[in-house]
C-alpha cells in the first residue's frame, strides 16, 4: 500500500510495507516529539512557539510565488551538472518540487538557477562552501501550519474535517526502574513542508549555521504559523545561509548532501532532495594533467507498488531468556534480546535469510533503472553510458537512497563471454584509502569473493577502463539479503557502458601513477595505543505493545483501538563506557530537545582517541553513521598493520538466531557487532548525532545526540 499526504504543493510518498517495516506508513513521516509537545501533535520547537505572535515577515510569506518546479527526469543516462570553485564557494539553493520518474510519483529537487539536475558541488581543500537554502515548499492545511492530507496516524478512511492523531492523546514517562523510556515520542506529528540540510561525511562544524540538523529549521514557505526562533543566518523563516570550513587536510572525495529534519528525513530523501559534493585535493589534480576525467553517479530510491501479504500478529509477551555477552568481552552487559518479535515467524532457525521481498526502485542520475521479472534485463532496457576506446575514469558512486542498499560489480561481455572484473577501489566514503602509516593505496576488489556492499550513504570511488571496441561493460547491483527481518534488494542493472573511436596509440596511464607519494597522518596510527574511553551501544527493535506495556503513565496508557500494537519501536543506545556514563538495558528513543546521552570530554587536548563496539540485536543489518567524521573499522584489526577501512558509515551485522524455550519462538542469540576506532577534535566542539541511516529507522527514533566538550 501507498499511501501519499501532501507538504505544499508536493506530495510525499509513505510507503506503508510489510510487517518487517510495518512502522514505515508513520515512520516516513514521523517526528520525535517531546512529552511535553505529545499533547499538541507538535515538535518541541513548534510547541514552544505557540506564544509567540505571527511575524510581521512570516505573515508576508502567506502570498508567495508557486514552489521553484524541478527539471523533468531524464529518458536516459546524464553527466551531472557541476557548480565549482578554485578557492572558496557560495551557491544558492531552491528547494522545489516536481514530476517524478514514476507514475503519479511527485518529487523533490535540489534546483540551481537552471540546471537540469540537483548540482555536484565541488570545492577544493582549505576553502569555505557557504549555502544559501530557500525552501519553496508549500504548505496545504489549515491557515497553513498543518497538513491533513493523512487524516490520523492509523490510516484510516479519509474523514471530512478530521485531522488527529490518536497517539498524541497519552503521555508516558520513565518506568520506575529507569530502563524503559517513554515510547510514544515516536509518534508522527503532522506535515508541515519543513526542512534543513546536512552535509554528509563531511568533517566540519556541528555549530549552528554550520553542519547543524538539530536546532536549524526552515519552514514552508506560506508558513502561516507562529513565529519560530531563527538562528543569525536565518534571513527568513524559510531561508537559511549555511556556511562549511573544508580544511586543508580534508579527506578529498565523495560526499553528498539530503535533507535533515527529524522526522522529514525518510520522505524527503525517498523523493529525491540530495546531491552529491566532491572535495578536490592534489589526486585531482594530477588526475586532470593525465586527462582522466572523473563521472559522478548518484543512486536514489523511491517507493514501488509492491505490497507484501503477511500476518501482522504479535505473539504474547512473555520474559525472554538473558542474552550471552558477545565472545571475548565479559564486561559487556547482557542485553534484553527479546526484540522485532514482528518478524520472528518469518525467521525460521535454519531456513534461507534472503529477506523479505523489494519495496524500492532505484534510480541513476535521476533516471529511471528499469526493471524485468528475469534478470538480466535486455540491453535495449538498460541504461546506456558512452566512454571513448581506450579511455580511463574515475567514478564515484554515492548510494543517496533513504533504505535500500547496493552492491555494485562491474561484468565484461566479450566475444559471447561474461567476465566478473575487480573492482580498482581509491576511496571508500570520501576517504583514500591508506594503510596505519598514511600510505595511499588502491584496493583491487574481487566481487564474486567479498561483495562490496553499500549501504545508504555508503559511497565508493573506483577506476574504470572503458571496455575493448565491440565488448560491452555492465555495472550491476548485486542480490542484498540485509537479514530476514529486513527488505528484499533484488540484482539490478544499473548502467551498460559501451566504446566508441579507435583506442589512442597511447595507453592511459597505469592506476599507480594516479596516487600521491605524500604519506596522509590524518587517521595515522589510530590503531595503536589504548583508547580513552571504550563504550557499548545496541541496535534493539521492539513491537509497541511491549513498550506501552513496559512504560510509565502519566496521561493513559492507550487502550486497544488507540494505539497501534504492531508497529515498531526502534532505538540505538549506549549500555556501557568505562568513564561510567552507560546504562545497562536502557530503551531511550531520540528526542532533538533532549541532553546528549554522550558527554566527550576533550580535556584541553587537542583530540582524544575513543573505541566503540556497536551491536545489534535485531534480525537485519543497520547502517551506523556518524556526523561530523571519519572512523576506523577495527572489527577485524588484531593488531596496527591489519586492514581498517576508513567510513563515516558502516553496516552492523544482524543477529544470530537460536531456538528459544519460549513457545518455540527462535530468539535472536548473540549480537552482530562492530568496532571502530574515532577521533574526537576540538574542531568538533558542540552537539551532533550518530544514528542508523535506514532512514525509516532514523525517523523513528534509532538515533542519539553526543557533545563534545573542549574542558
Amino acid at each position: 500500500m501507498i499511501q501519499r499526504y501532501a507538504a505544499g504543493s508536493a506530495v510525499f510518498v509513505a510507503l506503508a510495507v510489510v510487517p518487517s517495516q510495518i512502522d514505515a506508513i508513520d515512520g516516513i513521516i514521523s517526528s520525535i516529539c517531546s512529552s511535553d509537545a505529545w499533547l499538541s501533535g507538535r515538535p518541541e520547537w513548534l510547541s514552544a512557539a505557540q506564544a509567540t505572535p505571527l511575524s510581521e515577515d512570516a505573515a508576508k510569506l502567506v502570498n508567495v510565488p508557486p514552489p521553484s518546479a524541478c527539471p523533468a527526469p531524464p529518458a536516459g543516462y546524464t553527466t551531472l551538472p557541476s557548480v565549482t570553485a578554485l578557492g572558496d564557494l557560495e551557491i544558492a539553493l531552491d528547494l522545489g518540487t516536481g514530476p517524478g520518474v514514476g507514475v503519479d510519483n511527485p518529487s523533490l529537487c535540489f534546483i540551481h538557477e537552471s540546471l537540469p539536475a540537483a548540482p555536484v558541488i565541488r570545492i577544493r581543500q582549505g576553502s569555505r562552501l557557504t549555502v544559501k537554502l530557500t525552501n519553496t515548499l508549500y504548505n496545504t492545511g489549515p491557515d497553513n501550519t498543518e497538513n491533513c492530507a493523512i487524516e490520523n496516524y492509523m490510516g484510516g478512511p479519509p474523514v471530512s474535517g478530521q485531522c488527529s492523531q490518536p497517539e498524541h492523546e497519552f503521555v508516558a514517562a520513565p518506568g520506575p526502574d529507569g530502563d524503559y523510556y517513554p515510547i510514544m515520542s515516536n509518534v508522527p506529528h503532522l506535515a508541515d513542508g519543513a526542512t534543513n540540510l546536512h552535509v554528509h561525511g563531511l568533517e566540519v562544524s556541528p555549530l549552528p549555521c554550520s553542519d547543524d540538523v538539530i536546532t536549524s529549521v526552515l519552514v514552508a514557505a506560506n508558513w502561516g504559523g507562529p513565529q519560530l526562533p531563527q538562528l543569525p543566518c536565518q534571513e527568513a523563516p524559510n531561508k537559511l545561509t549555511y556556511s562549511y570550513d573544508i580544511a586543508p587536510d580534508h579527506p578529498a572525495g565523495l560526499y553528498f548532501y539530503h535533507t535533515h529534519l527529524h522526522g522529514h528525513a525518510l520522505a524527503q530523501t525517498m523523493m529525491g532532495a540530495s546531491g552529491p559534493i566532491v572535495i578536490e585535493g592534489e589526486d585531482d589534480v594530477r588526475r586532470e594533467a593525465l586527462g582522466i576525467s572523473d563521472d559522478v553517479m548518484i543512486v536514489r530510491d523511491f517507493p514501488s507498488d509492491y505490497v507484501k501479504g503477511e500476518s501482522t500478529e504479535i505473539r504474547p509477551v512473555s520474559t525472554p531468556p538473558a542474552a550471552p555477552a558477545a565472545p571475548g568481552d565479559d564486561w559487556y552487559p547482557a542485553v534484553d534480546p527479546w526484540v522485532d518479535r514482528a518478524n520472528i515467524a518469518s525467521c525460521p532457525t535454519g531456513s534461507p535469510d534472503t529477506g523479505g521481498p523489494s519495496v524500492t526502485r532505484l534510480t541513476l542520475n535521476g533516471a529511471l533503472v528499469k526493471e524485468t521479472t528475469a534478470f538480466p534485463p535486455p540491453d535495449g532496457q538498460v541504461l546506456t553510458k558512452k566512454m571513448k576506446a581506450g579511455e580511463k575514469q574515475l567514478w564515484r558512486l554515492v548510494n543517496a537512497s533513504a533504505q535500500t542498499y547496493i552492491s555494485p560489480r562491474l561484468t565484461l561481455l566479450q566475444d559471447g563471454k561474461t567476465t566478473v572484473v575487480p573492482i580498482d577501489v581509491v576511496a571508500l566514503d570520501g576517504a583514500p584509502i591508506h594503510d596505519n602509516d598514511g600510505n595511499r593505496l588502491i584496493e583491487t576488489w574481487d566481487t564474486t569473493r567479498t561483495p562490496l556492499l553499500l549501504a545508504t550513504a555508503n559511497r565508493v570511488e573506483f577506476l574504470v577502463d572503458a571496455p575493448p571496441p565491440g565488448a560491452t561493460l555492465y555495472l550491476d547491483s548485486e542480490q542484498v539479503t540485509p537479514g530476514c527481518a529486513a527488505d528484499g534488494v533484488p540484482a539490478r542493472r544499473l548502467l551498460r557502458v559501451v566504446s566508441t573511436g579507435e583506442p589512442p596509440a597511447t595507453p592511459p596511464p597505469s592506476n599507480d601513477a594516479l596516487l600521491s607519494e605524500t604519506k596522509d597522518p590524518t587517521y595515522a596510527h589510530m590503531l595503536e595505543g589504548e583508547p580513552s574511553v571504550k563504550r557499548v551501544f545496541a541496535f534493539t527493535e521492539y513491537p509497541r505493545r511491549f513498550t506501552v506495556e513496559k512504560s510509565t503513565w502519566v496521561v493513559g496508557p492507550p487502550g486497544e483501538g488507540q494505539y497501534n500494537p504492531n508497529t515498531t519501536d526502534f532505538f540505538l543506545n549506549m549500555t556501557q563506557s568505562t568513564d561510567g556514563q552507560g546504562q545497562p538495558v536502557a530503551i531511550r528513543p531520540f528526542t532533538p530537545d533532549a541532553p546528549p546521552q554522550i558527554i566527550v570530554h576533550l580535556k584541553g587536548q587537542d583530540s582524544t582517541i575513543e573505541e566503540w563496539t556497536i551491536q545489534n540485536y535485531t534480525l537485519e543489518v543497520h547502517p551506523f553513521h556518524m556526523h561530523q567524521m571519519h572512523f576506523r573499522d577495527v572489527t577485524n584489526a588484531a593488531n596496527p598493520g591489519d586492514p581498517a577501512s576508513i567510513l563515516d558509515t558502516i553496516n552492523v551485522p544482524a543477529a544470530s538466531r537460536e531456538p528459544s524455550p519460549t513457545a518455540g519462538v527462535d530468539m535472536p542469540a548473540v549480537p552482530g557487532h562492530v568496532k571502530i576506532r574515532l577521533r574526537f577534535t576540538k574542531e568538533m566542539v558542540g552537539d551532533f548525532v550518530f544514528h542508523c541511516h535506514i532512514l525509516a529507522h532514523e525517523d523513528k527514533g534509532m538515533m542519539q545526540r553526543i557533545r563534545v566538550v573542549a574542558d
